[in-house]
């Protein structure tokens, strides 16, 4: 079992939503369903008491504390006050995210500057975090698909239109997956096995988009997922996943990391693509 190596637990909701990531795979099976359920549902958490939460995440109470334990808490309640913290953290209405913006502008520092530094530091951590080599494979196999599909809604359709921009630049036939979930679900079904699908998604996370994985999957269609986080619903272990963290001001996320891996990911499937294509 992990022990974390600081010599006192996560203190907020951020820290401890990387440590569990960081620590997911060394955890037992019984405890990583604990990690997935606290993690897709914060607000149970940190509101619930200790017997509804073991029912919902169906564990025992002694697997909740031993979750806790292991991280470094003394116990259940003491993990508690920090998904408490996480309340801040849950999906508000924008007007309420622009009244915490104006609220938290008490320094001398403008939109632009905050907004800046923000996408400036998700690219730096982009740019530590994800390994070139998942790039270049994810490449690799999309140059070989006849077609690429690309999916996504919400925050996460502005990447996929940059995407189908750039492939279609580059001669790539690629086409958006969108519509109402039913007709998507039957696309989905029409993607052949020489095809490829990207599907993009960030928490809280698309469960159209997640269904379009899975029928791909089932499918034997290619998947490369852009995503957030290696708990993401569409981050599997058979299919190839991109993460790409974006730095929130006030509860308010960018695309500029995200864009950045769009764009390489459409640039080396383009120059692999170009060596693949016979010279006329």
């Amino acid at each position: 079992m992990p022990k974390t190596e600081q010599t006192q637990p996560p203190r907020t909701y951020s820290e401890l939503k990387t440590w569990i990531q960081e620590h997911y795979d060394s955890l037992p099976k019984r405890l990583q369903s604990v990690a997935a359920f606290a993690l897709d549902n914060p607000d149970v958490v940190a509101l619930k008491t200790i017997a509804i939460i073991s029912e919902q995440a169906e564990v025992t109470d002694s697997t909740l504390v031993r979750f806790a334990k292991s991280i470094g808490y003394d116990g259940f309640t003491d993990m508690q006050s920090v998904f408490q913290e996480s309340m801040r953290y849950i999906p508000q209405p924008y007007a309420q995210r622009l009244n915490r913006l104006e609220t938290d502008s008490q320094s001398e520092q403008s939109a632009l500057h905050k907004f800046s530094q923000a996408a400036s530091n998700s690219i730096h951590k982009l740019e530590q975090q994800i390994d070139e080599k998942d790039i270049l494979k994810a490449s690799e196999l999309l140059s070989k698909a006849r077609t690429i599909y690309i999916a996504g809604a919400g925050r996460a359709f502005p990447v996929t239109t940059y995407l189908h921009y750039n492939f279609l630049k580059m001669g790539i036939q690629a086409v958006i997956i969108d519509g109402i979930s039913d007709t998507m679900t039957e696309k989905a079904k029409l993607i052949r096995k020489d095809e490829a699908l990207i599907a993009i998604t960030f928490s809280p996370y698309s469960a159209h988009t997640k269904e379009l994985v899975d029928t791909c999957l089932v499918n034997e269609v290619p998947v490369v997922a852009i995503t957030d986080s290696t708990l993401s619903p569409i981050s599997r272990s058979d299919d190839l996943h991109l993460e790409v963290v974006e730095e929130e001001v006030s509860g308010i996320r960018g695309l500029s990391a995200t864009m950045c891996l769009a764009l390489c990911l459409a640039v080396e499937t383009g120059k692999l693509t170009s060596k693949l294509t016979p010279k006329t």
